[in-house]
């Protein structure tokens, strides 16, 4: 059976800031989903500049603290994005794979440059900016209880930190946090209806929404091993993969995560389908302390590569650690008539960042033979978007289901 938490955010982090512009507060707090530190130098501004003006002032590192109309900042930062876009495209002339490095290098920068333009939350989780949304449901689900934020405020000051408590300081942060924690809780609320499962997935901020679903259609359609009691689903996310299993017919299903976000995202979708009873979720680092099983399901990141926060965490996979974590272990978690499945598409290989050669390296290595494999062509909006410098890369992209065994 899957765990209920009450409340299974943690407090929103706490770091004091000294900046000028807020002599007259007791405390400021900065949140970052990207654990940037916040930034040295801060304006504040609450009518429109025009864009060049705000670039150049953003590109010398000072960041904008947007006072004004909601829809105004956020009028901003697109504006501001859009030119950064069109001069990370200009600027991306490598071949592959040094171009793939180039434009990650390039994003990071503009997600860094955009997290300068801040918008100040109140402490009771509301904006004080005209025309400003209703966000305190959304930032008490992704954020934390607001009163339990004062809380461990209160508890930290008492153990040696220099702000004073009288009053929970407000929080610093970036505009484009805030619209990434509004757009979540959006998906959240609607939920992500799945063909595969027949019905919807509730994601959270910071887990990976299932909105490609043609891997979940792999899943489906490919008939489980002869005897099949028992399944792990590595790397569970929103606990999509394990609930298909579960109604394919497979009795017990152990859906592990390591991200703590996506073990509540998990247990509560797996709850609300009804099917805690035959699935369970818990935490683990790979396949460590499993059980034998008669199927070991991963679909791991696709792209090497060093995750910025934990949404990017399900797509890069520094040096492959979790794939090749999974074809080393998954052997001794397999009986004799045991299966791995491998959910996995050619990016990284088309991108040069991966060979087939080297994948079916990993694969014997590990002591693990391929029985067969089935494809289906990726379908995404990123394929046909040319705006998007991997537009004819994504294009040729195909998804596969590798079946594997034991040697």
């Amino acid at each position: 059976m899957t765990g209920r938490s009450s409340n299974p955010h943690s407090p929103l982090p706490i770091t004091p800031v000294a900046w000028e512009a807020f002599a007259h507060e007791r405390a400021i707090r900065w949140h970052s989903s990207s654990k940037w530190p916040h930034p040295k130098r801060l304006i504040e501004i609450s009518s429109a500049i025009p864009s060049d003006q705000i670039l150049r002032l953003l590109q010398q590192g000072t960041a904008i603290l947007w006072r004004g109309d909601f829809h105004e900042g956020r009028q901003i930062l697109q504006s501001v994005k859009r030119r950064l876009s069109n001069y990370m495209r200009r600027a991306i002339k490598l071949p592959m794979p040094q171009g793939f490095h180039q434009l990650r290098l390039a994003r990071s920068q503009q997600a860094r440059t955009l997290g300068l333009i801040l918008i100040q939350i109140d402490p009771d989780w509301s904006l004080v900016n005209r025309r400003a949304p209703d966000i305190r449901a959304a930032c008490e689900a992704t954020l934390g209880d607001a009163a339990a934020t004062h809380a461990c405020l209160q508890t930290r000051s008492l153990s040696g930190e220099k702000h004073d408590t009288t009053d929970t300081p407000p929080v610093i942060l970036p505009l484009s946090d805030l619209l990434g924690i509004l757009s979540a809780y959006q998906w959240h609320l609607k939920g992500v209806e799945v063909a595969a499962l027949g019905a919807r997935i509730h994601p959270r901020h910071g887990v990976f929404a299932p909105t490609r679903q043609e891997y979940l259609e792999l899943v489906a359609g490919t008939a489980l091993p002869a005897t099949c009691e028992s399944a792990i689903d590595l790397g569970t996310g929103t606990g999509v993969i394990a609930a298909i299993l579960a109604q394919k017919g497979v009795p017990s299903v152990l859906a592990i995560e390591s991200h703590q976000p996506a073990l509540q995202c998990a247990r509560d979708n797996i709850d609300r389908l009804g099917l805690g009873d035959r699935v369970t979720v818990r935490k683990g680092d790979l396949l460590t302390g499993a059980p034998v099983v008669d199927l070991i399901v991963c679909n791991p990141p696709w792209l090497p590569g060093v995750a910025r926060n934990p949404l990017e965490a399900a797509i890069h996979d520094p040096e492959h650690r979790m794939l090749r974590g999974f074809l080393a272990q998954a052997p001794t978690h397999l009986p004799p008539s045991g299966q791995a499945w491998l959910i996995i598409s050619d990016l990284a290989e088309l991108l040069g960042l991966r060979s087939r050669e080297t994948l079916l390296q990993w694969i014997s290595e590990a002591g693990l033979r391929v029985i067969d494999r089935v494809d289906t062509r990726a379908t995404h909006p990123k394929a046909a978007d040319q705006k998007d410098p991997l537009a004819p890369w994504r294009a040729r992209e195909v998804t596969s289901l590798w079946r594997l065994s034991l040697a």
